[in-house]
């Protein structure tokens, strides 16, 4: 099965290889550089990483709001995985604006991303999210995403009561085993699954990245263009 039948009739997510691994080393070291804490000088991803488990929720708010200089994220990862992108949307494409930089640190229930559909906060269904650590995911720290189908039949259970992200989401009494990556390696996923992360114990707090794309051939919804911007693959 490829990967647009992997997504559209599929689990609704698969693992890739990005494609120009060069390119996405140097939007790693791009944000090591750019990010801000004053508490241990960075020099490298591995530093990063350790220096964040000693940091204050507001501390770690601070160094995420020194990465809004980086305005050029969302197009290094699209062009990445370039061939991935365009295998599934083309060339003409709405690439996110600005692309989520993800801190998630280990033992801290405050940064828990929880159980979520990107369909539920304005995102076209003809959308596709890519997520990629920037750094080895060997442990439990890494997401989890919930197959196509059991993600669709909890949502038709929500509908029937009236609910979105209601309990039925929010308290799943299981969750899947959260994705173990190798640095260069991304998942690729639709809209309509189930995904989030557990709390986990590490001596690294976890940081990867994640950008939405589709066809510019394909309708928006509520994420229009204040959101979404054109661009064209090189």
């Amino acid at each position: 099965m490829n990967v647009r039948e992997q997504l559209v009739h599929g689990s609704g997510y698969c693992i890739c290889t990005i494609d120009n691994i060069q390119l996405f080393e140097k939007l790693r070291d791009s944000f090591v550089n750019s990010v801000e804490i004053t508490t241990q000088k960075i020099e490298d991803i591995g530093s990063l990483r350790k220096s964040l488990l000693n940091m204050s929720l507001a501390e770690i708010n601070r160094a995420r709001v020194s990465l809004l200089k980086l305005n050029h994220i969302s197009e290094m990862m699209v062009e990445s995985c370039a061939d991935l992108v365009e295998t599934l949307c083309g060339v003409e494409l709405f690439i996110q604006r600005r692309a989520n930089i993800i801190f998630n640190i280990p033992g801290n229930e405050k940064l828990r991303i929880w159980s979520h559909y990107e369909i539920t906060s304005g995102i076209s269904p003809f959308t596709y999210g890519i997520w990629a650590p920037f750094h080895d995911l060997d442990d439990d720290g890494g997401v989890y995403f919930l197959d196509q189908k059991s993600s669709i039949d909890i949502m038709k259970r929500e509908e029937d009561t009236g609910q979105v992200n209601g309990p039925t989401v929010l308290g799943m009494n299981e969750t899947p085993k959260p994705i173990r990556l190798k640095f260069g390696q991304v998942v690729v996923f639709n809209p309509f699954v189930l995904h989030g992360n557990v709390a986990f114990n590490s001596q690294f707090s976890r940081i990867g990245c994640s950008v939405r794309f589709q066809s510019c051939k394909n309708p928006l919804l509520q994420k229009n263009s204040d959101y979404l911007k054109y661009y064209r693959l090189a």
